[in-house]
């Protein structure tokens, strides 16, 4: 009767072992389930990323082209610049060589005024001797009087009167000459001044689209300095995956080997009730019972892990390992919403900046149509002025570009750290695990 007892016993244990068995197998493979379906979720996630990667690389590859255009605008503008300043300096030299004509021209116009005044002057008085000497001519001589009253004498008074006034007339004709001249100079002296002006002006707006296309060539650097980052973070989360897989690999392994002895146990618990007389009946119903469970152990070894070995600090420690899981697959995802938020807003700022540049394209070849035509003459101190104005606009651009990629290089140093940590803490617990598990292996060999 104890003996039948004790089998019955037996019996209900290997039941209920059997019923709590079967049960956390199916929790464990609800939950390696649950696993499976995250990870096909964030396969699709590292698809969808990689996409992003491409188009981001599609992107970077548009910048950079950009990139070559803006620099081949800028020497195009340096070009245009130097061409400039040399037409200006040529148009300040004509423009001294024009007003140095001018003045010789106005004080050689003096002098033949002068001239002109001195020569009527004179013709004025030979005129007045004539006609005194004639009148004194006439009252001496009464005979005269008829012969200058006589048509012959008329006439030859007109022509030597009209040869006199022929005299001066080509000196009237080269003052007028002279005059018309300076007037012409002086109308090219105003046209030069306007010109002059007007290069100005267009050198102040060819200096304006300079610095914009600088500050875009700025805001252009930036935006690579953050795919050059979202690329990195990328990376990251791909190492993240990667441990990930790890730690769930591990935690398999890891239950498999703890639950070795425990399955050991029962039998060698079995031969002791076969000492008497009904060792047929007792080996007829323990040879079902065991198959069941031998049957059990090979097909839901990981399931008896965390029942049976609830006090064991390998079981406990890899319970924590699938939490620490679950807290990284959801910092994962928040990253990753993080990284499509960022995605989004580059490419906003992405088309923003694509129109800017469509604007400026166009602004550049109107001024290159207008520089195109003649250009008015610059003074030499404003020549100076105007390029160390633009020495100094190079320079507080440059100036704006390190202090941006100063500000882009502490953010990248801010947001780096905590990856860095998360990585060292899951490294570290994998080798805590291996030690764990190494341990667990030297305890099984020792108490076989």
């Amino acid at each position: 009767m104890a003996i039948t007892q004790v089998v019955t016993l037996d019996l209900h244990l290997a039941a209920e072992l059997g019923k709590t068995l079967l049960e956390r197998n199916k929790e464990l493979e609800e939950s390696l389930q649950q696993m499976y379906s995250t990870n096909e979720e964030q396969v699709q996630e590292i698809e969808y990323l990689t996409k992003q990667l491409d188009t981001l690389r599609h992107v970077n590859e548009q910048h950079a082209k950009v990139y070559e255009q803006l620099d081949l605008a800028a020497r195009d503008l340096e070009l245009t610049n130097q061409k400039l300043v040399l037409e200006s300096k040529a148009a300040q030299q004509k423009i001294h060589g024009l007003t140095e004509t001018i003045e010789r021209l106005q004080t050689q116009v003096e002098e033949l005024q002068a001239q002109v005044e001195q020569l009527r002057g004179l013709e004025q008085l030979r005129v007045r001797r004539e006609k005194r000497e004639r009148r004194r001519t006439i009252h001496t001589f009464p005979c005269l009087k008829e012969l200058c009253t006589s048509p012959r004498c008329e006439d030859a008074f007109r022509l030597h009167s009209s040869s006199l006034e022929l005299g001066p007339r080509p000196l009237e004709q080269e003052n007028e000459r002279l005059q018309t001249l300076v007037g012409v100079l002086r109308s090219q002296v105003s046209q030069e001044r306007q010109r002059k002006e007007r290069v100005e002006r267009e050198y102040a707006v060819v200096l304006q689209e300079y610095a914009e296309l600088e500050r875009q060539l700025c805001e252009m650097e930036g935006c690579r300095l953050r795919v050059q980052e979202l690329e990195a973070e990328l990376l990251e989360l791909q190492q993240m995956k990667q441990a990930k897989t790890y730690l769930l690999g591990r935690e398999d392994h890891l239950a498999e080997a703890l639950l070795a002895p425990l399955t050991q146990a029962p039998e060698a618990d079995d031969p002791q009730p076969g000492s008497g007389d009904d060792s047929g009946t007792q080996d007829g119903v323990s040879s079902p019972a065991a198959s069941p469970g031998h049957a059990v152990r090979k097909s839901c070894s990981d399931t008896a892990l965390n029942a049976i070995v609830a006090k064991d600090p390998a079981s406990r420690h890899a319970g924590n390992l699938t939490l620490h899981a679950n807290s990284v697959r959801k910092r994962g995802m928040s990253i990753l919403r993080e990284v499509d938020e960022q995605y989004h807003a580059l490419l906003e700022k992405y088309e923003e900046l694509l129109s800017k540049c469509r604007q400026h394209g166009a602004g550049v070849r109107h001024a290159g149509v207008q520089t195109s035509r003649p250009i008015s003459r610059d003074s030499s101190w404003r020549d100076l002025r105007g390029g160390e104005e633009g020495q100094g606009e190079a320079k507080t651009g440059e100036k704006s570009l390190s202090q941006h990629v100063e500000a882009v290089d502490k953010r990248l140093e801010q947001s780096q750290p905590e990856y860095k940590a998360l990585f060292k803490e899951i490294f570290s617990r994998i080798q805590k695990t291996k030690a764990d598990i190494n341990a667990t292996k030297v305890k099984t060999h020792s108490s076989k």
